[in-house]
């Protein structure tokens, strides 16, 4: 079968990837000049095996109120004259309710361990080397009360592989040596043993190289104009530069993929959320941290790369403006230097800002579209990396005509309309 693959980004190249190896001729489309070079290119590294979460949660909206018109606050909702920005806004207010949240919070983790499984087998088989580390997440909590209440509200989930270890800071600091002397900070943490880190841009560089030696084809630095659909079947693509012929075409251009779509009478809330994230040198440096961190008061994250420390955060509804707000960065810098003050010196922070595509209840979406033929598997959000090699096995489980091992019925594409 003839497959043509919209974006290139960690999502779209697994996805390529899965299909190649089920014996697809596959074409891969992407603006960008080579893969992973948009939200892939900078994340925060993290896999979120036990942790992922959907960002609507029951204390946002009290968060956004405290910290309003604030620059230094973690989510900021800029308002615009944009009535499907609003709109999403106001969906994603409703899914902050504490029921839609447990419900949401079950699928992310399913989703997320069902992944990290086939990232595992698909690492092992492909031999592909990412800086990837296994030591496990520590969220760092600054008050008692706060990190009582995410242990308890950890341990109300029924699977005892997703509850943490409560640990005091000398605990913590004993697990994570590059912490010493936070204790005034921070009064303790939870300890996530099975987490992961590793660099989602040189997984999706390496794994896109890897599938074109399988045979796929990949047209980068092309714009894609319009799906052509007849008769309410995708048969194809048009781009600046040329046309192309399917029998399956499949959506991963992430915050892009709504406004193609639209074209096609799909209307899908699925909006972008600027992140940003710094990247500072450490070679050398043997008092950087070897788990993944995140502060939990902050929003940010930290993880070691290799010879680099990544930190990333934030999150800006501002539409689809790339530009990079010095403010924020420099507040991720004085993050960095205050929790890892040792490591932080040895170079300037590399900055980045990029587009999180995001739906109102903060799952992907996987599946067939209305429309014949064409396939969606976009929205991740935040979680792409977590989510890339389970979302990606699954739609192409689909567009094989089989049913994916895990049951996706919660991210179908009509679940908004």
């Amino acid at each position: 079968m003839r497959v043509i693959v919209l974006g290139a980004g960690v999502t779209g190249i697994t996805t390529a990837y899965y299909l190649t190896k089920d014996g697809h001729e596959v074409t891969v489309i992407d603006r960008k000049p080579g893969a992973g070079l948009e939200t892939s290119f900078a994340n925060g590294g993290i896999v979120c095996r036990l942790t992922a979460s959907p960002w609507a949660s029951p204390n946002v909206p009290k968060m956004l109120l405290k910290y309003i018109f604030r620059d230094d606050a973690p989510y900021t909702f800029r308002l615009r004259p944009d009535f499907r920005q609003m709109m999403w806004a106001i969906q994603f207010l409703k899914n902050c309710r504490q029921s839609k949240f447990e419900q949401s919070k079950l699928t992310a983790l399913e989703l997320a361990e069902y992944s990290f499984l086939e990232l595992e087998k698909l690492r092992s088989s492909e031999d592909i080397e990412y800086d990837q580390r296994a030591e496990g997440m520590i969220e760092l909590y600054k008050d008692e009360r706060s990190l009582e209440l995410a242990n308890k509200s950890a341990k109300t989930l029924p699977d005892k592989k997703y509850h943490p270890q409560m640990l005091s800071i000398q605990e913590t600091i004993d697990i994570e040596p590059a912490l010493t002397n936070k204790d005034s900070q921070y009064k303790g943490a939870l300890f996530y043993s099975g987490e992961e880190t590793g660099d989602a841009y040189k997984f999706t560089s390496l794994l896109a190289e890897r599938t074109q030696q399988l045979g796929a084809k990949f047209c980068y630095g092309e714009n894609v104009d319009r799906i052509i659909i007849n008769n309410f079947h995708a048969s194809g693509i048009a781009t600046n530069k040329d046309q192309y012929a399917a029998d399956a075409i499949v959506v991963s251009l992430g915050s892009f993929s709504s406004g193609l779509l639209r074209q096609c009478g799909i209307k899908l809330p699925i909006f972008p959320l600027k992140g940003y994230s710094i990247t500072i040198p450490i070679e050398g440096q043997n008092t950087a941290p070897t788990h993944g961190v995140h502060d939990i008061s902050r929003r940010v994250v930290f993880s070691r790369l290799g010879n680099r420390l990544r930190c990333a955060g934030t999150a800006e509804l501002t539409g689809f403006d790339l530009s990079i707000n010095k403010k924020r960065i420099d507040l991720l810098t004085e993050d960095a230097q205050r929790v890892f003050p040792d490591c932080t010196s040895s170079g300037s922070p590399e900055p980045w800002a990029g587009l999180r595509p995001m739906t109102p209840d903060c799952l992907p979406i996987i599946g067939e579209s209305r429309i014949k033929n064409l396939y969606l598997n976009t929205g991740h959000g935040s979680t792409g990396w977590t989510w890339s090699c389970g979302s990606a096995r699954a739609i192409s489980d689909i567009i094989n005509g089989n049913f994916p091992d895990i049951n996706i019925s919660g991210l179908d594409p009509e679940r908004f309309n």
